[in-house]
């Protein structure tokens, strides 16, 4: 006959098995979350723009964070650490959570504006443009726009003239103006500011200032320089495209050419 066993030992029994239950969990538990921890890749940090960022903007402050991400997919040229930043001017336009590259940047010791963003024998000119020449609003930072003049004085009364004079211009930024006419309210005029050479920026000064200026926006792989004669009213009215005898130099770098119009 087997003995039953008193209660209290039936309670021994259990808190025993209990406490043997959750040591073995326990260990199971760090077991896995050491097995994790090995598994999981270390992450590197990467500094990104923490709002929108435009072009030749110091950089600092609360303008950047640093995320983490894995190491084979931090990008080439990005930064690990604000303060390395500090200091350092945007060449480009940067969106929210956008590494910031050094590719990107202004070099050292370049200052804030536009100054930064000029590279060697250029030079920066604004123009103003109306909503329809300035392409409705769709130009901004590091385009490539073609300048076209229309003329509608002078030789070019009775056969008003357009024509390319600068192709394959970058543009450094957009912005507006205030402009008062005597006897008029100030108005807003939008406004382009282009990076030219300095023969370049002859020509815009004299295409400007006798025509009306249009902006023609190119492809970001469109570097083609498209010879143009220009085009009269009589000749679109005609069908056709013969220019007068009049012409245009334009430079660019080491290359001149002869435009007629």
């Amino acid at each position: 006959m087997i003995r039953r066993l008193p209660p209290w030992m039936w309670l021994v029994l259990s808190i025993i098995s209990g406490t043997l239950a959750t040591y073995m969990a326990m260990g199971w538990l760090k077991d896995q979350s050491q097995k994790q921890i090995k598994e999981t890749p270390t992450l590197a940090p990467v500094v990104v723009a923490a709002r929108d960022l435009g072009t030749a903007v110091s950089l600092g402050g609360d303008q950047l964070a640093v995320h983490h991400w894995p190491p084979p997919n931090v990008p080439k040229g990005s930064f690990g650490a604000i303060k390395d930043l500090e200091g350092r001017v945007t060449a480009y336009p940067f969106a929210p959570g956008e590494p910031i590259l050094e590719s990107k940047l202004a070099p050292k010791g370049a200052t804030a504006g536009l100054t930064a963003l000029l590279p060697p024998h250029k030079r920066a000119m604004t123009v103003k443009v109306d909503e329809a020449s300035g392409v409705a609003g769709f130009v901004s930072p590091d385009n490539r726009v073609d300048v076209i003049v229309s003329v509608d004085k002078g030789q070019f009364t009775d056969n008003p003239l357009a024509k390319t004079v600068l192709q394959d211009i970058r543009v450094l930024g957009t912005g507006q103006k205030i402009e008062k006419t005597p006897g008029e309210k100030p108005q807003v005029v939008p406004t382009v500011t282009l990076e030219v050479t300095p023969e370049e920026g002859e020509i815009l000064a004299v295409a400007s200032q006798e025509g009306h200026l249009r902006l023609v926006l190119r492809g970001q792989k469109d570097e083609e320089v498209v010879p143009s004669a220009g085009v009269g009213i009589n000749q679109v009215m005609k069908g056709g495209k013969k220019g007068s005898d009049s012409g245009v130099e334009i430079i660019r770098g080491v290359k001149r050419e002869v435009l007629s119009f």
